[in-house]
């Protein structure tokens, strides 16, 4: 019955198992027209399998990766790594498949640190002799990498133990500029842009790379061959861009990049910054963006002045958004923002902040997306204990919502983030704890509304600062015990031993759950590497 299935429909099959190499180097043995499907999917990315199945990156799984791509050498270059005195592998049969062939992913970080492990595998006199091995051993299979392979993803960071390679890569290439054809098809950068030599590598890459979808930066640096690079692609999609000191904030409007990114602005789907003090009103010229993500903005120079034009932008195919530890935040245009993004967000979240300027309107923003965000999926939200008409609004308004995180705006501390299924938080003062206690003219508290207002889909709910009735939390696990749904609760507040008595009750019977993956179904991945 195997061999039965045509080859493509085997493939899209494997594609659901992309990311489990155990299952797949089970499929591999099934038969040869399996295998074939297999071999390159596995080989893609070998730096992932030499990862995954080595989790402590053991010696022996590098060795054995270098060893295959040493015996892919021509005899030319085994020739003349023996001349050197390395001892070279022999395989017990030849080798089936151009493995180099098949590789995607150039992940020079991993490739380098297996060279080094293979070559501390040899007789070595000194320190000197081996860095020379080292480089040799580089130089041939990058070569040899260069020429066979057709990469589609780049990745590069500032922490291998041998800096040679990045060197070689542009040298090869300003040499011999035909063997860059290896990179005319690269469609996504992972680096950091502090490595000394990396704008010689954006600017060997501009000539063979006009086809990137996908920018991401863990470490930035501004630099005109990043933004002539990025400016040279034809449908940029997502551009992601870490500045990793926030103690330094990166003012990005008289950036290169950043005028780049402009010239971008309308074929980027996805932009997500960190760590920058990003001109919000320019925002409106990314028309088509369907993510954004903004953490740690701001610094103690932003005013509203900087904000109010977040509540005038009109961002319609936006569907995930997240606005996470900024420095200023007016919860007002957060709600205004929201009018403008013709219903179509799934996820949002507004973690906490710095400074919130309107704490009183919590309930404005929480009816705002409410009203006009019906297909949303996931909401993290700050919220006060009088918020319960508005989160009954939502709840009747969101019914594809799965999850909730509401943090007591009156505490501004965040939702805590921990692998375990219930956690209390510090105690707080006097002053505080009045603001936890849902006021008494409240009909419903939060948690009641949870209980007498069912979202069919809610799967995590997640209650930070604001305490609750024990008979009040009993009533929400019984209902969902009753209409046997179980879900991910969280609360960190007020937990006593008899609250945790009580939790520890239904997580026996099924109904409290502590992962996430209870929920999850098994897609394909759809970020085809091929």
């Amino acid at each position: 019955m195997s061999s039965i299935l045509p080859e493509d429909c085997l493939f899209n099959i494997f594609e659901y198992l992309r990311n489990d190499f155990r299952s797949l180097n089970s499929c591999v043995r099934v038969n040869r027209i399996w295998n074939a499907c297999v071999i390159p999917m596995l080989w893609s990315n070998p730096w992932v399998i030499e990862e995954i199945n080595n989790k402590v990156k053991s010696q022996k799984g590098q060795v054995k990766l270098i060893d295959v791509f040493i015996s892919a050498l021509p005899q030319q270059s085994r020739s003349l790594l023996q001349q050197r005195e390395l001892v070279l592998p022999t395989l017990s049969q030849p080798l089936i498949y151009n493995y180099v062939s098949f590789m995607r992913i150039l992940n020079i970080s991993y490739f380098e640190d297996s060279i080094w492990n293979w070559v501390t595998n040899q007789k070595i006199k000194s320190l000197k002799e081996f860095m020379q091995k080292v480089e040799l051993v580089t130089l041939h299979l990058l070569q040899l990498i260069l020429k066979d392979s057709m990469i589609r993803k780049f990745i590069t960071y500032y922490v291998s133990c041998n800096k040679t390679t990045l060197l070689h890569l542009v040298n090869i290439i300003t040499k011999t500029p035909e063997i860059g054809s290896c990179f005319s098809h690269l469609q996504e950068i992972e680096c950091d842009s502090t490595i000394p030599i990396i704008s010689e590598v954006f600017e060997m890459l501009i000539p063979h790379c006009k086809e990137f979808k996908r920018i991401v930066i863990k470490k930035y640096k501004d630099s005109k061959e990043l933004a002539n690079l990025i400016t040279a692609q034809s449908n940029l999609q997502d551009v992601i861009i870490y500045h990793d000191n926030y103690n330094f904030l990166m003012e990005l409007e008289n950036q290169k990049v950043f005028e780049a990114i402009r010239v971008q602005s309308k074929s980027l789907v996805r932009l997500e910054l960190c760590s920058f003090d990003f001109p919000i009103h320019v925002l409106g010229e990314f028309e088509n963006l369907e993510e954004l993500k903004l953490f740690r903005y701001g610094s103690v120079l932003t005013t509203q002045d900087n904000l109010i034009s977040l509540s005038k932008i009109s961002l319609k195919r936006l569907k995930k958004v997240s606005f996470y530890n900024w420095f200023l935040v007016h919860l007002g245009f957060f709600a205004s923002f929201f009018e403008h993004t013709n219903e179509e967000l799934r996820e949002i979240i507004i973690g906490p902040s710095y400074s919130i300027v309107d704490r009183q309107n919590t309930g404005k923003l929480i009816s705002s997306i409410g009203i006009h965000c019906p297909k949303l999926v996931t909401l993290e939200v700050p919220a006060s204990p009088e918020d319960g008409q508005q989160v009954k609004i939502l709840l009747e308004s969101c019914d594809k919502i799965e999850k909730i995180v509401i943090y007591n705006i009156k505490l501004n501390s965040p939702p805590a983030r921990t692998g375990n299924l219930f956690v209390q938080e510090p105690e707080i003062n006097s002053s505080q704890e009045n603001f936890t206690k849902e006021p008494e003219q409240v009909k419903e508290n939060l948690l009641q509304i949870f209980t007498n207002h069912f979202s069919p889909n809610l799967n995590s709910l997640s209650i930070s600062g604001i305490g609750f009735p024990i008979k009040d939390i009993e009533t929400f696990l019984e209902y969902r015990s009753s209409i046997s749904r179980p879900i991910l609760f969280y609360l960190t507040f007020g937990i006593d031993k008899k609250i945790t008595n009580l939790l520890n009750k239904y997580k026996k019977k099924g109904i409290l759950i502590e992962d996430e993956k209870y929920f999850s179904k098994k897609k394909p991945n759809t970020n085809k590497i091929r």
